[in-house]
């Protein structure tokens, strides 16, 4: 029987604060909203079980206010258990004004693993949004390297109405070898931009990136569009992949959040 949850999250703006008006969530996901520093709220997905087991769901309604702040990210790295076939669901809608930072942990499956992703977001014509879309190979260091079964990622972005982004990945032995396939990556990223408040950071990004030598590590690529950009990593190991997504949005996070959300994570 599918453990199917429906939660939902919403931000709002109190002063200069962003404030977290509603949490409801259930098993297996908990939502944490501590106490932050800066403008924005901060809210942490959390799991009972450290991660998906089974045929576990997840159905996750996010709403951020006009003129409201949020980073939303993961308390540690989202695992799929041995076995597990479970999903997750992310619909946000942003507000005039607003901006969602969507920065999750890196997702690793374990081996045999099938997980399935899909996140909508619904921008108003002012607001802005940074997504980062991580996941390693699994559990390297028990000699599980591309061993799941299936890894499906989806992300969708409409921007004042308008479908700008929808793009799907899904990696399966069934298309071939992973570890063939994926020429020595062990961990890869797709981060998305979209929003005017990005513009600059979304060009600056891709000028970095086109600069850096054609051998250089990780490797990186980036596509930049009239509502913002596409950035994809592939690095060798999970450290370098995300010393490069801090290199790449760090500076563009801490000033929309003034503050760092890192600084004390680990």
């Amino acid at each position: 029987m599918v453990a199917l949850t429906t939660s939902q999250l919403t931000v709002a703006r109190d002063c200069d604060r962003s404030v977290v008006t509603r949490a409801r969530s259930a098993a297996p996901l908990r939502l944490l909203a501590p106490a932050s520093t800066g403008r924005a709220a901060w809210v942490y997905q959390s799991s009972l079980g450290g991660g998906f087991v089974g045929r576990d769901a997840i159905d996750l309604t996010v709403d951020v206010a006009a003129g409201a702040r949020l980073f939303l990210t993961s308390q540690a790295g989202t695992k799929v258990y041995r076995g597990a076939a479970a999903r997750c669901r992310i619909d946000a809608t942003v507000g005039d004004d607003a901006v969602l930072i969507a920065w999750p942990d890196p997702i690793a499956c374990f081996a045999g693993a099938a997980f399935d992703q899909h996140q909508r977001f619904r921008l108003a014509a002012s607001a802005a949004l940074i997504s980062v879309d991580a996941w390693t190979a699994g559990r390297v260091a028990h000699g599980e390297c591309w061993q799941l079964d299936r890894l499906a990622l989806r992300t969708e972005v409409e921007l004042d109405g308008a479908a700008v982004l929808d793009e799907a990945m899904v990696l399966s032995p069934a298309h071939g070898e992973l570890a063939v396939r994926l020429a020595g990556a062990r961990a890869c990223a797709t981060i998305v931009l979209a929003g005017a408040r990005f513009a600059a950071t979304a060009q600056a990004i891709a000028e970095t990136i086109a600069a850096w030598p054609i051998t250089a590590e990780p490797r990186c690529a980036a596509s930049v569009w009239p509502w913002g950009a596409v950035i994809r990593i592939a690095a060798a190991a999970t450290e370098p992949l995300a010393a490069a997504i801090h290199l790449l949005i760090g500076g563009a996070v801490r000033d929309v959040l003034a503050a760092d959300p890192f600084a004390r994570k680990w």
